[in-house]
């Protein structure tokens, strides 16, 4: 096989692969993008710029899901969520890092 038809073919699973999200409720949805889709929504999300509406709509699915499968085991949702959530408040207003608990 050729190097292009390989690339091509490499290039095609990427954008294929879609990452399920799980809902609360028991029920999925899937979302995929081209390329590295996940890192520009984490990077986009993180600059605080405003996203476009396809951006803010998976951002939205992964705000209401409490779990994710990725393509090749990766962690991105969890990056998202962790900056969506932020720090957590105790009942005295002291800020708790989540690995000391």
């Amino acid at each position: 096989m050729r190097v292009e038809r390989r690339v091509r073919a490499l290039e095609a699973r990427y954008i294929k692969d879609p990452v399920v999200l799980y809902f609360a409720d028991g029920s999925t949805a899937e979302i995929c993008g081209h390329g590295d889709f996940l890192l520009r929504l984490v990077a986009d999300t993180c600059s605080g710029g405003e996203l476009k509406p396809e951006q803010a709509k998976q951002l939205d699915l992964v705000r209401r899901s409490v779990g994710a499968q990725e393509p090749g085991g990766a962690r991105m949702i969890e990056v998202l969520r962790c900056f969506l959530e932020g720090p957590v408040e105790t009942h005295d207003s002291t800020l708790v890092d989540a690995s000391d608990s």
